[in-house]
């Protein structure tokens, strides 16, 4: 038998490849790592640019991109990332580059970024700040962040950050910050900004209290690291709460064991308020366990149409149809569920599934509008990581949530005071209609 040329293997070995892992799922985490030390060079930037407009421009889930002109795209940003005054410029300009396409999932994480995504640990201030009236004021901080020990409340007004007037600091980073699925997106990249950088590094902020007295003091990023947890109440008005704060798989198993101990209940209020999202077959089987039918909800779309697979098509990386499925013991009392603009991905995709089926009645406000789906991160050169939408929903019912959100059944929007008084309405908005139902 005559040996086969280099060549000729090579080629079938990556036509084989493709067919094993046609959407790269392994591949793109292979290689591609921060160099040894220092800045990047001209030449490392020019790769890594390359590397996330190339990968889009082959694997975006929408071949036309969503109406942008993928090549003008890249003669406005290559210049502009090439001279990038230092490497946190240039990852920000690659993040705002794909940030063109309106699109949330699809993201460029520099490489800090990128390591505590994996670590499951990040480095912030934890405060979620908002615009009321004019006013820049604390939505929500972390309990055990040294902005709470300062005093830092839902409700603060904030005055100055950095020394700069707050609106003023504000008006800043909403102007700079990447675009995504929803105007609601730039609030969270404009949060990042104040919140992110090196653990240790602190901010000068200036804030008044809900008594009127004013403080002056600097408050420290630090790293979180902390593994989210289901929370299951048993109500004294015979309700059951639930909050599911993610949809990472690590807590599939609580999830759905909290559930169990809600057979009894007469009425449950789930809440997925600030939930970001995450596995759709987590999401999927959870909200199976509200339904006693087969519930068809959307379809999944991809680039080429075909279902996304792997294995020589033997494996279904995401199902091509998404549908909720009965269960023996299902949870069919009253249902509310709460959401919010930070509710994203797999959390609106739960929600509008029992929406759609009528078995859930969604309180709170319009959610994020971030649903799409991704295969996982792939590796940048230099050490960042690129997420691309790869899939969509179609949904049975025509509804568009990507771009749009899903408006509740009944709009509760809390005010300045509700957050300075530490009142909930949303919450409260839903025991009252349970008390009617």
């Amino acid at each position: 038998m005559p040996r086969m040329s280099s060549a000729l293997l090579m080629c079938l070995l990556l036509q084989a490849c493709a067919t094993f892992d046609p959407h790269g799922v392994m591949s793109r985490h292979m290689g591609n790592h921060a160099p040894g030390s220092g800045e990047l060079n001209v030449q490392q930037r020019a790769d890594a640019f390359d590397f996330v407009w190339k990968t889009i421009r082959q694997s975006y889930l929408d071949p036309s991109f969503n109406g942008v002109d993928w090549n003008a795209v890249a003669k406005h940003y290559r210049p502009k990332a090439l001279v990038a005054a230092d490497d946190k410029d240039f990852w920000l300009v690659l993040d705002k580059m794909t940030g063109e396409l309106h699109d949330s999932h699809t993201r460029v994480e520099s490489p800090q970024q990128y390591q505590e995504i994996k670590a499951k640990a990040g480095v912030s201030l934890s405060v979620l700040l908002q615009e009321r009236d004019g006013l820049i004021v604390v939505e929500r901080v972390g309990m055990t962040s040294e902005a709470w020990l300062a005093g830092l409340r839902p409700g603060t007004k904030m005055l100055k950050i950095d020394g700069v007037s707050a609106p003023g600091w504000w008006h800043r980073a909403m102007a700079n910050a990447r675009e995504g699925s929803t105007p609601w997106n730039r609030i969270i990249f404009a949060n990042r900004e104040f919140n992110t950088g090196k653990a240790g590094e602190s901010v000068a902020v200036e804030f008044e209290r809900a008594d009127g007295s004013q403080v002056s003091t600097r408050i420290a990023r630090n790293t979180i690291a902390s593994q989210p947890h289901v929370i299951t109440l048993q109500l004294a008005s015979g309700f059951g709460y639930v909050r599911v704060p993610t949809f990472d798989e690590s807590i599939r198993k609580e999830a759905l064991e909290a559930l169990d101990k809600l057979q009894t209940n007469r009425g449950v209020i789930l809440d997925l308020r600030d939930n970001p999202g995450g596995s759709v077959r987590f999401a999927q089987e959870f909200a199976s366990q509200f339904v006693n039918k087969r519930v068809d909800v959307a379809r999944v779309v991809t680039r080429n149409h075909k279902p996304a697979t792997a294995l020589f098509g033997m494996v279904d990386l995401v199902k091509p149809e998404f549908t909720l499925e009965p269960v023996k013991k299902p949870l069919l009392q009253p249902l509310v569920i709460l959401i919010n603009p930070a509710s994203a991905s797999a959390a609106e995709l739960a929600a509008a599934a029992l929406q759609s089926a009528g078995r859930a009645h969604l309180m709170g406000d319009t959610s994020c509008g971030c649903l799409q789906g991704f295969l996982g991160y792939a590796n940048i050169p230099g050490g960042g990581g690129l997420a691309y939408s790869e899939f969509g929903f179609a949904f049975k019912d025509g509804r568009k949530v990507e771009g749009v959100g899903i408006k509740p059944d009944d709009v509760v929007q809390p005010s300045l005071q509700d957050l300075a008084s530490g009142r909930d309405p949303q919450f409260e908005a839903a025991v009252a209609w349970l008390n009617k139902h």
